[in-house]
């Protein structure tokens, strides 16, 4: 399939089948030895900016399934998050933050060895903190921002604080799904243990 068959299949109406026909795109595709008819994960990426936001976020979903079940997220790393920042659209925006809390804990997969401590992520925990406390972001969202930024915490030590004293404050904003996901997260932080400074 190439990226214009891509293009049009994500772009067409899918109705309940939706899950399946995503599933079934990146299941039939071989992701392992691209030919000059295959898409690329590049490919896939770029059509997460769509100016279409019902095809931006189909290609979003797709670009989640093919990270977390056919673990090539380290040959497309650089390339996914060059562009994370630039991320505006809501529904893609909740694939994006899901694919960076997976990528950031302990059950990531296909990753390269020392990859992730190569990468500066202060960049994006400023951009997840904002999500956090912006009224526009969709919960889903938050709550993969807020799962990224747990799993970063260890490496961040300074996070750990803010996180907190952020879902605390959001906790009586949010909805019962926020609530929920924060209580694990608390959980998560209180057992991060700095070796000169027990936060």
């Amino acid at each position: 399939m190439t990226k214009e068959e891509l293009t049009s299949r994500l772009g067409a109406s899918m109705g309940a089948q939706m899950v399946k026909v995503i599933s079934g795109i990146a299941d039939t595709r071989n992701l392992y030895h691209n030919s000059e008819n295959d898409f690329s994960i590049k490919d896939v990426i770029e059509l997460t900016f769509h100016p279409r936001k019902d095809l931006a976020f189909r290609a979003a979903w797709l670009l989640e399934y093919i990270f977390l079940n056919y673990y090539c997220l380290g040959d497309h790393l650089e390339d996914f998050l060059s562009g994370y920042a630039a991320q505006k659209h809501p529904g893609p925006m909740r694939h994006y933050g899901k694919i960076l809390a997976f990528l950031t804990g302990k059950q990531a997969k296909g990753l390269h060895p020392g990859q992730l401590e190569k990468i500066d992520f202060e960049p994006l925990i400023g951009l997840m903190f904002d999500w956090l406390i912006d009224e526009k972001v969709l919960v889903a969202t938050k709550v993969h921002a807020m799962q990224a930024l747990a799993n970063l915490a260890s490496r961040y030590p300074w996070i750990k604080e803010e996180l907190l004293a952020t879902i605390a404050h959001l906790e009586d904003l949010e909805s019962i799904a926020f609530f929920g996901r924060a209580k694990q997260i608390r959980k998560q932080l209180k057992k991060i243990r700095f070796e000169n400074n027990d936060l």
